[in-house]
């Protein structure tokens, strides 16, 4: 894989308040810089969406 080939991460959120910020944190530390996060809500009813907004 070159340097410059950008990687997608799709993260599938529906009611996952509790745990979004470190699954966001721990995807966006990796030592792999050239990433694309895609947070998908599929109609949260706590504050996921909210996280994900943020």
């Amino acid at each position: 894989m070159k340097k410059e080939d950008q990687i997608s991460v799709i993260v599938s959120v529906y009611n996952t308040e509790q745990y979004l910020a470190q699954c966001i944190q721990s995807i966006l530390k990796q030592t792999y810089q050239n990433l694309e996060l895609i947070l998908v809500d599929d109609g949260s009813t706590d504050r996921s969406l909210a996280i994900c907004t943020h």
